[in-house]
């Protein structure tokens, strides 16, 4: 998979997938909204959010230091 690279908080690296279909909900095609979070023991997440549908895909962009 391809990513774009960002530069996060005191300079840390952050991954994006260039391919955004992650960020489209498969069950009515809108965009989902970005929300960080924590998973105990496996550190930041970020949850594509449809407020219809909930969430519908999770990417880890540290996935490449761990």
């Amino acid at each position: 998979m391809d990513y774009h690279e960002l530069e996060g908080p005191d300079g840390a690296a952050i991954r994006v997938p260039k391919d955004e279909s992650h960020r489209t909900c498969p069950a009515c095609g809108g965009d989902c909204k970005p929300e960080p979070t924590t998973v105990s023991g496996m550190g930041v997440r970020i949850a594509f959010i449809c407020p219809e549908h909930g969430v519908h895909s999770v990417i880890d962009p540290f996935e490449e230091k761990r």
